[in-house]
């Protein structure tokens, strides 16, 4: 097969939902260097809090992401179909589910944060700041949760410039809010961590308002209605679980996966912590396009099988893969280039900044790999219903190999940060050679659409 498919509306297609995403995530990463920047300048102690506070958040993150990545599998499928019935349908279980866990995570944010902080470190002052952050976060979760999933469940049909609007307030509000409330400016009380989650409580609630007006004012293609949240919706259950649960496992065994590597790090002192949130900004600052071309990737393939166009939806996975291939290098060389710049923002101890920069030039070369697993595995696979390929993937190499070998580096031999690092993170490397070949064997293709 050909590496690049000769085929316009391919690629117009690809650019049109995966620039508009790229856009959003680059928000995103605004938002959170905004947030990091501005709690960094209290100190270490509260950067450290705040980031693995924010843990809590990124494993709800993780469980919306699996709950709607399972949904845009079929979603994007029955729109090849424009089976707009089952669609709504599909829509109204995943909203049902993601609610129920942004309900559970809501209770340990408001009633467990010590505990839950503890988990992550030993050190008393960050809990404290850690606990002060969650108590007032945690009233943000299903606000965040309903949105979240409704922007997510809208690319699958091809919608998704209202995510630029909906995080673009979200930017305005919160930087515009943690700046008062966190330094105390204008009349405002000096709130500093406090300050730091109320800004983005309002945040989430300014998300929650546009995603959910246009859904139900705007939106013209699917209709959805709080009245197909009444059905049982049985005839999709079985279809629906067959098809989200190694999703939705892919996601937590990864999500996980990451909250240890947070045990880790979070153990192995406050400058690690510290150096590991500058990386973070940086590599979601690069990452952006990555994810966007993943995002596309899923979309546009899933709705080629529901169309019946199956050598086309190969062939444009081959484009894809090539694609990736490209962007990763690109990543590479920019994560090189900007991790001195980005370093230099932040006013931390030197052992901090050594650290950071060490990670940063491991950083490059693992964010290649994730350009591969990311439009490979969560793009390509997913879309053909190979779910339980990925799945498979992420539990060998990253609980068989990358979380012993972190634990061992990190906590037992005393291994420098960056190759503790770089142990952590080995799995991107393993699942990406493995799932490159199975990509090209072309035998994770599936119409799910297809009665039973």
């Amino acid at each position: 097969m050909k590496l690049f498919v000769n085929d316009r509306g391919f690629y117009k297609s690809l650019m049109l939902i995966a620039v508009p995403i790229a856009l959003q995530n680059l928000i995103t990463v605004a938002v959170s260097m905004m947030d990091t920047l501005m709690i960094g300048q209290l100190g270490e102690v509260q950067l450290s809090a705040t980031s693995i506070a924010n843990q809590l958040w990124f494993m709800l993150m993780v469980v919306c992401f699996g709950v709607a990545g399972g949904a845009n599998v079929l979603i994007a499928q029955y729109w090849g179909k424009r089976d707009v019935e089952v669609i709504r349908r599909v829509e109204a279980i995943t909203y049902k589910i993601g609610m129920a866990a942004a309900v559970v995570f809501s209770c340990v944010a408001l009633f467990f944060p010590r505990q839950f902080m503890g988990i992550f470190t030993t050190e008393e002052a960050v809990i404290d700041f850690g606990v002060q952050y969650l108590r007032i976060l945690g009233w943000s979760y299903p606000f965040y949760t309903a949105a979240n999933l409704t922007i997510m469940m809208l690319r699958s049909v091809g919608t998704v410039n209202i995510s630029i609007a909906v995080y673009l307030a979200s930017l305005v509000v919160n930087t515009s809010l943690n700046y008062v409330l966190i330094f105390g400016k204008f009349g405002a009380p000096r709130l500093e961590v406090r300050g730091g989650a109320i800004a983005t409580v309002c945040a989430r609630l300014v998300e929650f308002g546009i995603a959910a007006g246009y859904l139900f004012l705007k939106e013209k293609k699917i209709r959805f209605s709080l009245r197909d949240l009444l059905p049982s919706n049985r005839g999709i259950y079985k279809k629906y679980f067959c098809v989200s649960m190694p999703v939705i496992g892919n996601e937590l065994m990864w999500g996980i996966g990451t909250s240890i590597t947070a045990v880790v790090i979070g153990r192995m002192g406050t400058n690690f912590v510290a150096a590991n949130s500058i990386y973070t900004v940086l590599n979601q600052l690069v990452s952006v396009m990555i994810f966007g071309v993943g995002n596309a990737a899923l979309t546009v393939v899933g709705n080629t099988i529901g169309a019946g166009e199956y050598e086309k939806a190969k062939q444009r996975s081959v484009t894809l893969l090539t694609l990736s291939v490209g962007l990763g290098i690109f990543s590479a060389a920019v994560t090189l280039l900007l991790g001195p710049v980005v370093i230099s923002f932040y006013d931390f101890s030197e052992a901090t900044i050594e650290i950071a920069r060490g990670i940063t030039r491991v950083g490059a070369l693992i964010v290649f790999f994730q350009s591969l697993a990311m439009t490979g595995m969560v793009g390509i696979l997913r879309a053909g219903g190979d779910a339980k390929f990925v799945l498979l993937c992420e539990g060998v190499f990253l609980w068989g190999v990358a979380v012993p070998l972190g634990f061992v580096t990190g906590l037992v031999l005393g291994w420098p940060a960056p190759a503790v690092f770089l142990c952590l993170k080995c799995d991107e490397i393993l699942k990406t050679v493995v799932s490159s070949f199975r990509i090209l064997g072309f035998k994770w293709l599936r119409d799910l659409t297809v009665r039973d």
